[in-house]
C-alpha cells in the first residue's frame, strides 16, 4: 500500500508532466492525491520540496553510470549507454528539463545539488574520454585539457539543451539531445581505430 507522502509525490509528478510545474498548485496536488492541503504541507511544506525530491530522483537514476568503474574495455559502452540514458530521462521528464533554468531561478536551494551532480558528470566524462584517448579510440594529438573541455561542454549541453532549443524549433525539425551529443563526440573518434568502439555505436 502506498503511503501518503509517496502518493502525494506521485500525484505531483503526474500533474507536472500533464500541465507543467508552473501550472500546478499545491491544492491541485492535494486534490489529485485525495488528501487535504494541510496533510500535503505537512509532508511537503512548499512546491520547492516536491521539486527537490524530483531532482534527487532524476539524479540518482543516473548515478549508476556516474559511479561505474571505467576501464579500457567498457569505456565505449558506458559512453554510448550513458548518452542514451540522458536522452531517456529527459524525454520522460520534459516538464523539468525544458524549464530547468527557470526552475533553478525560482527554487535556489536546488542549485547546490545541481552543481554537485554536474561536477560528478564532468569527472565521469573526462575519465571516459581520457581512457578512450589512451586506447587510441579518440584522438591522441589533442591535449588532455581539450578532453576536459569536451566533458564540460557535454555537461552544459545536458543541462540547457531543451531550455535553449525547444522555443525555437518545430518538433519535427528539432535535433534530439542524444543526436547532438553523439555528433559532438563522433568528431573526436579516430576512424582507423573504431574496431574497439564500432562506428555503428555512434551513428
Amino acid at each position: 500500500m502506498t503511503d501518503t507522502k509517496t502518493k502525494i509525490y506521485l500525484s505531483a509528478k503526474e500533474l507536472f508532466k500533464e500541465r507543467g510545474y508552473s501550472e500546478v498548485s499545491l491544492r491541485d496536488i492535494a486534490e489529485h492525491a485525495g488528501t487535504t492541503i494541510g496533510n500535503l504541507t505537512y509532508h511537503f511544506p512548499k512546491k520547492e520540496d516536491l521539486m527537490l525530491r524530483l531532482q534527487e530522483e532524476l539524479y540518482s537514476t543516473f548515478f549508476h553510470f556516474v559511479d561505474a568503474e571505467i576501464t579500457d574495455d567498457n569505456a565505449c559502452d558506458l559512453l554510448k549507454s550513458s548518452i542514451k540514458e540522458i536522452q531517456e530521462i529527459r524525454s520522460t521528464n520534459m516538464f523539468y528539463y525544458k524549464y530547468i533554468v527557470n526552475i533553478h531561478e525560482e527554487f535556489p536551494s536546488m542549485k547546490t545539488e545541481l552543481l554537485e551532480f554536474r561536477k560528478r558528470l564532468v569527472a565521469f566524462y573526462r575519465k571516459i574520454f581520457l581512457t578512450l584517448k589512451k586506447t587510441g579510440i579518440m584522438r591522441s594529438d589533442l591535449a588532455d585539457a581539450d578532453y576536459e573541455n569536451l566533458a564540460t561542454l557535454v555537461s552544459h549541453l545536458t543541462y540547457s539543451w531543451y531550455q535553449v532549443t525547444s522555443p525555437y524549433y518545430d518538433s519535427e525539425d528539432e535535433v534530439e539531445l542524444e543526436e547532438a551529443l553523439l555528433g559532438l563526440v563522433r568528431s573526436y573518434l579516430v576512424g582507423d581505430n573504431r574496431s574497439r568502439c564500432k562506428e555503428s555505436q555512434f551513428s
